[in-house]
């Protein structure tokens, strides 16, 4: 769980992309912690921050559209920030990307890595377990190795509030480095299991009981 909050009035970070579940929910907690936040958003994302209410938060808000394949736009978003929350999330309405993100994973935090530690950059990595939300579903890549990992003992799920507060905890740390996981609940039981599989197929019978 994050520390209390505190006071951030002169430091500006970014969150990219802020359009996602993630993205979105990081920028009204760290509104709400003091923070300016540049909110930078892919053209295909709508934009809502219904939780920001306070007059105070909206002008401590600032939007940038930001696409990844232009690399001026992602400079403008991140001018005068002290840091970087990327929380990209593949867009509902164009499921190739789910393949692409599975395949290229690996590959990008490995070159995101290299160029940290090259270029004297703070940078840690967080990887979390099935992200539990209104959005989760079946389709949901993270899920294709689930049998495999129930049997092992190591199919996690983690709760939005959960991983948004560990983004917080690991940037307000200044002795956080390397790659955490995090997850805040382990599926090694049957119930568990049953329960998670109605959750992503609501309409399908219920076991029967003998």
């Amino acid at each position: 769980m994050a520390p209390a909050p505190a006071s951030f009035h002169d430091e500006k970070v970014c969150v990219m992309d802020a359009s996602g579940c993630l993205g979105s929910t990081l920028v009204q907690r760290l509104l709400q912690r003091g923070y300016t936040v540049h909110a930078a958003v892919q053209r295909h994302g709508d934009l809502k921050f219904d939780g920001i209410a306070a007059a105070n938060e909206k002008e401590k808000l600032k939007i940038f559209h930001a696409d990844p394949f232009d690399y001026q736009s992602i400079v403008d978003a991140l001018k005068g920030c002290s840091g970087l929350f990327y929380a990209f999330e593949p867009p509902e309405d164009q499921p190739t990307y789910d393949l692409w993100e599975a395949v290229s994973k690996t590959l990008a935090e490995k070159t995101a890595w290299a160029l940290a530690m090259d270029r004297g950059i703070n940078m840690v990595s967080i990887n979390g377990g099935l992200l539990m939300g209104p959005h989760l579903s079946i389709d949901n890549p993270y899920l294709k190795g689930a049998a495999e990992m129930y049997e092992c003992g190591t199919f996690v799920t983690v709760d939005l509030n959960f991983l948004v507060d560990a983004h917080i905890c690991v940037f307000e740390d200044v002795s956080s480095y390397g790659r955490y996981l995090c997850f805040n609940h382990v599926i090694n039981r049957h119930e568990d299991a049953l329960q998670l599989a109605r959750l992503l197929t609501p309409s399908a019978p219920s076991p029967a009981h003998r």
